[in-house]
């Protein structure tokens, strides 16, 4: 695309989450950054989502 710089918008994209990802004071809080910045990244379909949610589910049921 004519106007585009995808190397910068990645970095600007970097600069945006990193105050918020390091502000993060535990793991849980940094967990829930993380879930937003994929939330805003990732589309739908795409195949992180499917190992995120097996590989909580696999956690949870040992917690049981």
């Amino acid at each position: 695309m004519a106007g585009k710089d995808p190397a910068r918008a990645k970095r600007l994209r970097a600069e945006l989450w990193a105050p918020r990802v390091n502000d993060a004071s535990d793991a849980r809080s940094r967990t829930i950054v993380l879930f937003d910045l994929a939330r805003a990244r990732l589309a739908d379909d795409d195949p992180l989502w499917r190992s995120l949610a097996s590989e909580l589910s696999r956690y949870l049921d040992g917690k049981q």
